[in-house]
């Protein structure tokens, strides 16, 4: 569970989601169906040292929510030395991986630059060891077996309660700006903070032109089988 605490100034990134735009690149998107499917969670966070932190609520989707910016996850193509799953150091090795996700990114957007996407420090980091490793999110080793890059770019994440957090790999979608993404769930609980409704990565935030401060709506997709990743909506 990670939270940055970057001050983001969104107007940068809808600047460059417009510019985008203006390329007519939804030619080259999938055009899925977007159709919701009712979604009823609940959120819980339990501070031990400080119970007056504590907090839960009801959430029903479709809704907009302010998503806190993640840094990265640990995929089944990211390799440590002596076997190791994770990492010993918040940069270990990070640079292969900021690397991979960039060349993927660039299929979408080929004029961003490596510094535009990953300009702020925690977006170059692996996720904090917060009850676990380095790099790790909440469900243990299977992580390093089933998260590929692709998913881990196109990555969501809610303070689920307990034995609410969906399945592995549970599709939702985000829009904001005129946008769309496809996004997994399912493999990180956070972020602790109840202004945000969740987290997302930076790959994310960036493709729909918002921060830390923009509103995003999410749905949980009736249609599992779309593709991850930007999408028109049909």
């Amino acid at each position: 569970m990670s939270t940055s605490n970057n001050k983001e100034n969104p107007k940068p990134l809808l600047a460059l989601a417009e510019d985008a735009a203006h390329k007519d690149m939804k030619r080259i998107l999938p055009n899925i169906d977007c159709s919701p499917e009712a979604y009823e969670v609940n959120h819980e966070y339990s501070y031990g040292k400080d119970p007056s932190k504590n907090w839960k609520r009801k959430v029903i989707l479709p809704k907009k929510g302010r998503f806190v910016g993640e840094s990265h996850y640990v995929t089944k193509s990211d390799v440590f030395p002596h076997g190791r799953f994770f990492a010993n150091k918040k940069d270990e090795n990070i640079k292969k991986h900021l690397q991979r996700s960039f060349e993927l990114y660039k299929a979408y957007d080929p004029d961003m630059t490596f510094d535009r996407m990953y300009q702020y420090k925690w977006s170059k980091q692996w996720t904090p060891a917060e009850k676990g490793k380095i790099g790790q999110g909440s469900v243990g080793e299977i992580q390093v077996k089933e998260l590929t890059p692709e998913m881990e770019m196109w990555f969501m994440t809610m303070m689920w309660a307990n034995g609410e957090r969906p399945k592995r790999g549970t599709k939702f979608l985000l829009e904001a700006n005129g946008r769309a993404v496809v996004v997994v769930a399912g493999y990180e609980t956070g972020p602790g903070q109840e202004q945000y409704l969740g987290g997302v990565t930076r790959e994310v935030h960036m493709w729909l032109g918002t921060s830390n401060n923009s509103k995003i709506k999410v749905s949980l997709l009736q249609s599992q089988y779309e593709p991850l990743g930007p999408v028109t909506c049909r």
